[in-house]
C-alpha cells in the first residue's frame, strides 16, 4: 500500500489555496497592472484542489495509526465475486491499493462515515464552476469566480476553526486577508444591489429569480437595477421589455427579464426524456412563461384559472381547458355527445 505523508497533504493543500487566491487576484487586475483573465480558471483549480487535500488531511488525522489514514484516503482494490467452491460465491478484493487517491464522492461518505460536517452544496458549485471554466473562455465568467471565492471564505473558515482546530488567519496566512476582504466587499455590496430593487417595481412573486440571476456577460451575481431606469420613473413589472440591469463587477447591462424568466424555467423544467414535462407554460393573460401549472397561477401578473377542477371529476384543469365551462376534455366531449345524442 503507497505511503501516507499526512502533513505533506496540510503542507500541499495550502499551497493550493494560497496560489489559488493569487491567481485570482491576477485574474481581476487590468493587463497593463499585469492581469490575465485566463488565470481565473488556474485560481478555481488550484482553490478546488487545495480544499480536497484538505478534507483528505481532515480524515488521515481522524485515526492514529498510519495504516488505516492509508486505507481511508487511498482508492482501495476492486471488489469482485469469485466462486466458493461450494455453488456459491464470494466477494473478495482483486489487486492493491491504488496509487490515486480518493475522489469527491467518497470524500463525502468518509464525512458521513467520522461525522464531518461540512457546507457541500458550495463546494459542488464550486466544481461545477471548475468544469463550466473547463469549456468555456474564463474571460466570461470572472464575476462567477468572484462570487464563489465569496462563498468558499465561510466554508474554509468554520472548517478549519472547528474541524481542524486552528485559526484561520494562521493557517491560511496571505490568503487569509484577502479572502475576508473579498467577501465583506460582496457581502456588502450584494445586500446594496437586493435593496435597489426595492424601488424597480419586480413582481413580488418573481423576487426569489431576481436573486438567483448571475450577469450574462461575467456571471456575477452582483447586478443593481438601471438607475437611469429608476431615475425615469421606469418598473420592470411593465416595463419588462426595457428595464434593464447593470453588473457590478463588469458594468455589463441588459434586460433584467429575461434573466428572471430563465431562472424559474429552468429551475422547473423536467427533462422529456426522463417522462417529464415543463412546469411552466406562457400565461394566458400577459403572455410570459411564467404560470406555474402545478400552483395553477402566473408568477408574475397573478393570474389564476376561473375553473381550477372539473365540474364533475374534479380533474385539475389547465388554461387551455379555461374555455371549456369548468369542464375537463372527457366531460366536454361526453356533454357535446349528450347534446348531439338530443
Amino acid at each position: 500500500m503507497p505511503e501516507l505523508d499526512a502533513e505533506k497533504l496540510k503542507e500541499n493543500a495550502l499551497t493550493s489555496i494560497r496560489l489559488g487566491i493569487e491567481d485570482f487576484q491576477r485574474s481581476k487586475l487590468e493587463k497593463d497592472q499585469g492581469g490575465d483573465p485566463a488565470r481565473a480558471l488556474s485560481a478555481v483549480r488550484n482553490l478546488f484542489a487545495g480544499i480536497l487535500l484538505l478534507f483528505k488531511y481532515k480524515i488521515a488525522v481522524s485515526v492514529d495509526a498510519t495504516g488505516d489514514a492509508s486505507v481511508l484516503i487511498f482508492n482501495p482494490p476492486e471488489v469482485l465475486p469469485q466462486a466458493d467452491g461450494k455453488g456459491g460465491i464470494e466477494w473478495k478484493p482483486v489487486g492493491k491499493f491504488k496509487r490515486t487517491t480518493i475522489d469527491v464522492a467518497t470524500i463525502k461518505k468518509r464525512f458521513e462515515g467520522f461525522g464531518i460536517d461540512v457546507d457541500w452544496p458550495t463546494i459542488d458549485k464550486l466544481q461545477e464552476c471548475r468544469n463550466h471554466l473547463e469549456h468555456l473562455h474564463p474571460a466570461n465568467t470572472l464575476g462567477e469566480v468572484a462570487d464563489f471565492v465569496a462563498e468558499l471564505f465561510p466554508v474554509l473558515r468554520e472548517f478549519i476553526l472547528t474541524q481542524l482546530n486552528e485559526q484561520p488567519a494562521d493557517l491560511l496566512d496571505t490568503a487569509w486577508p484577502v479572502m475576508l476582504a473579498h467577501h465583506e466587499f460582496f457581502r456588502d455590496t450584494i445586500a446594496e444591489c437586493q435593496a435597489s430593487w426595492a424601488a424597480a417595481g419586480v413582481p413580488e412573486m418573481m423576487q426569489p429569480w431576481l436573486e438567483s440571476c448571475q450577469c450574462e456577460e461575467c456571471g456575477s451575481s452582483l447586478l443593481r437595477p438601471s438607475q437611469q431606469d429608476i431615475e425615469e420613473g421606469a418598473s420592470v413589472d411593465n416595463q419588462d421589455n426595457t428595464f434593464k440591469y447593470v453588473c457590478v463587477a463588469c458594468g455589463h447591462s441588459d434586460l433584467i427579464a429575461p434573466l428572471m424568466i430563465k431562472e424559474l424555467n429552468d429551475a422547473y423544467y423536467d427533462d422529456p426524456r426522463d417522462g417529464g414535462e415543463a412546469d411552466v407554460e406562457e400565461c394566458n393573460e400577459c403572455k410570459r412563461s411564467t404560470f406555474l401549472i402545478s400552483e395553477q397561477h402566473c408568477l408574475w401578473c397573478g393570474a389564476e384559472l376561473d375553473y381550477p377542477t372539473c365540474t364533475f371529476c374534479e380533474e385539475p384543469l389547465r388554461q387551455e381547458d379555461q374555455f371549456n365551462g369548468g369542464l375537463c376534455g372527457y366531460h366536454l366531449h361526453a356533454y357535446e355527445k349528450a347534446m348531439r345524442d338530443d
